[in-house]
């Protein structure tokens, strides 16, 4: 007895009526009366409403194989044989732990943002989330907003993991924009840099990096005027770079230039490592594939490696070794426009593994909790367990850039908002019962004039609770407590006797003096 469509999908799984049709074709039946097998069986199956594929195919399952992994691998499958958009957007997100923000979906869907007979990147998202594959999810409160992929079984990563690969990449992103700079791939004024103020686009494609080029192959004259072609680059560290996301990348970069009026445009991959066969299609396809250690060498590719591994799982770390933490900021500070941001990340590691040298205790780092009343998300900068004596010492911490000062509204912030908020959420942790807090905010700079003398107007003792502050001084003063010198020479160097902390220190001075 010939096979119904629901036996035939019970033993194929869920697919494209197109390669349905060619099952029963191989099984022997004429291609027309296939089609309209399929077509008569509506009843027996169900069509994935929302989506459509080339050629008017439809993907058909049966209601029991809705939702299962297996189900969206053979989703997965039919993207890439009718609906390569789709598949490079899904590729892309798997390709970064299965997260990107919300505002760089452009730059990981590889799609153009406006073009005739092309799903832009908005019009994707709408449809993989009305499917349920991606959502659109919060990040952190007050933060830029996250898609993810849905399906149990992917791997996403955790938020940590998240911030600490971006913050990793966007090292990155300066260290190459200056290699490209150095090396004249793009002009010099001319780099755009994801995080900047609009996407980098060249040709309608967002990516990480893009410049005009004059480098000669890429350079065109055109009515006596040389006319630039391009310099682009994607970074991602997230995952070992697969043949998979290097195919989405290459289908990326052939979709920026398929228009006839594009100049042409030199394409770059960066990642930490590439799968063998990854590396190889990338050279097939004439992609620059390169790794962070053939570009900027091992001591700043180890320093990455770490400060990612720094950042994921402080919440589960007793202390640093401040060694690992000194490597990674002589290492990636050396690198123009990333100091900044690699100090202010570290900071809370730093004070963490200070006052767990000073006063020992169970220390947490970078902690995120909820408060389970109203679904708020904190962030606990540093939190030490001191015992039953001593109570609990929660720290904000606040690394300024030299020449910047803690604010009023950031102190209001804390004292009136943070504070009650992580409170309320560790006071009801059974593991608390009976131990005093003490809140205190840290910062390597001093306090506005406004802002301490708002802080020295408030209550500082509120029974269960009690509130303090620390400027830069007073951090010094507390450092010199510390067992390690190593944490000691952390702060001296990077935190407080910087070149730039210097100048701003004696501008403060200047600024006291009275006129002659």
């Amino acid at each position: 007895m010939p096979e119904t469509v629901a036996q035939a999908l019970k033993r194929v799984g869920p697919c494209l009526t197109s390669d349905l049709i060619r099952e029963f074709v191989a099984a022997g039946m004429a291609e027309p009366a296939a089609r309209k097998k399929i077509a008569r069986a509506q009843s027996e199956y169900t069509r994935l409403a929302g989506l459509r594929f080339a050629k008017n195919a439809r993907f058909i399952y049966l209601d029991a194989q809705f939702g299962g992994l297996k189900f969206w691998e053979a989703l997965e499958r039919a993207f890439y044989s009718a609906g390569k958009s789709y598949w490079a957007t899904i590729v892309g997100i798997k390709a970064r732990g299965g997260l990107c923000l919300k505002e760089n979906f452009p730059i990981v869907s590889g799609a153009p943002e406006a073009r005739k007979g092309q799903m832009s990147p908005a019009r994707i998202l709408e449809r993989l989330t009305s499917i349920q594959f991606l959502k659109v999810a919060p990040h952190e409160e007050g933060k830029p907003l996250l898609v993810a992929i849905v399906p149990y079984g992917y791997h996403t990563k955790t938020e940590a993991e998240f911030n600490a690969v971006m913050l990793a990449e966007s090292v990155t992103l300066q260290a190459v924009k200056e290699w490209a700079r150095r090396f004249g791939l793009g002009s010099f004024n001319k780099f755009a840099v994801r995080g900047d103020d609009d996407l980098p686009l060249v040709s309608g494609v967002a990516w990480d990096i893009a410049a005009p080029s004059y480098v000669r192959p890429l350079m065109r004259v055109i009515g006596g005027k040389a006319k630039p072609g391009f310099f682009v680059c994607d970074v991602n560290l997230a995952e070992v770079i697969t043949k998979d996301y290097v195919e989405a990348f290459v289908r990326k970069h052939d979709m920026a230039s398929a228009p006839m009026n594009v100049a042409p445009i030199m394409p770059a991959l960066v990642g930490q490592v590439f799968a063998e066969d990854a590396f190889s299609f990338a050279k097939q396809k004439g992609i620059l594939a390169l790794t962070t250690e053939n570009m900027f060498g091992s001591d700043v590719a180890r320093a990455l490696r770490e400060l990612i591994a720094l950042l994921c799982d402080l919440g589960a770390r007793a202390a640093v070794d401040p060694s690992k933490i000194e490597t990674v900021i002589n290492a990636l500070t050396k690198i123009e426009g990333a100091a900044g941001n690699v100090r202010g990340a570290l900071f809370e590691v730093v004070i963490g593994s200070l006052v767990k040298d000073v006063e020992d205790g169970y220390l947490k780092i970078g902690e995120k909790r909820f408060d389970v009343e109203t679904g708020r998300k904190a962030e606990i900068d540093v939190q030490l367990d001191r015992g039953l004596e001593h109570g609990v010492l929660v720290v904000e911490c606040k690394a300024k850039i030299p020449g910047a000062r803690v604010s009023l509204e950031e102190v209001q912030k804390w004292h009136g908002d943070r504070v009650p908020l992580i409170y309320k959420i560790l006071s009801r942790d059974g593991t608390y019962t009976n131990k005093h807090f003490r809140f205190e905010m840290w910062s390597n700079g001093p306090f506005n004039d406004d802002a301490a003398e708002w802080l020295n107007g408030q209550k500082l003792d509120f029974g269960a609770f009690s509130t303090g502050w620390r400027d830069g001084n007073a951090v010094k003063e507390y450092a010199d407590k510390a067992k390690q010198s190593a944490l000691r020479q952390i702060l001296r160097d990077h935190y407080f006797q910087h070149p730039l902390s210097k100048v701003a220190r004696q501008l403060r001075e200047d600024s006291r003096k009275p006129d002659s």
